[in-house]
């Protein structure tokens, strides 16, 4: 598992998204994308520009059937921060949740010790109490 480290560049809901869904795969193309997030061609471009600038994807041109289309691939490195990124989530998550209930926790004897001193604030006695 990759180191927990909080990305603010991956952070962003739409980033997350398209790293995440490029995570499974070798690569999709833009339009699939696009489509699955339900954003314009130019609010994508603009994220993958950003995650491209950090080496997190890589968006390629590829001729099919004599177009050109583009295809998005997440970076080693882009994986790598991804998952150090969601690692990160998941500790923060983690961190919130309660911790188990003093009932289920199992009962063992407390003591609290009391020193008792002197004038010349010597120890003289040594008392230990049971705690219910």
């Amino acid at each position: 598992m990759s180191e927990a480290a909080f990305d603010e560049l991956i952070h962003a809901p739409l980033r997350l998204q398209i790293c995440a869904m490029l995570s499974p795969v070798r690569s999709l193309p833009f339009s699939d994308l696009r489509d699955s997030l339900e954003i314009s061609d130019s609010v994508l471009s603009k994220h993958l520009s950003a995650l491209a600038a950090a080496g997190y994807v890589e968006v390629s041109r590829v001729r099919a059937n004599s177009r050109s289309r583009r295809q998005v691939a997440l970076t080693k490195p882009g994986r790598a921060a991804l998952h150090g990124h969601l690692a990160a989530l998941q500790a923060i998550a983690a961190a919130a949740e309660p911790e188990p209930s003093r009932a289920d926790a199992p009962k063992r004897p407390r003591a609290r010790q009391e020193v008792a001193l002197d004038g010349s604030h010597t120890p003289v006695q040594i008392v230990q109490q049971q705690i219910p």
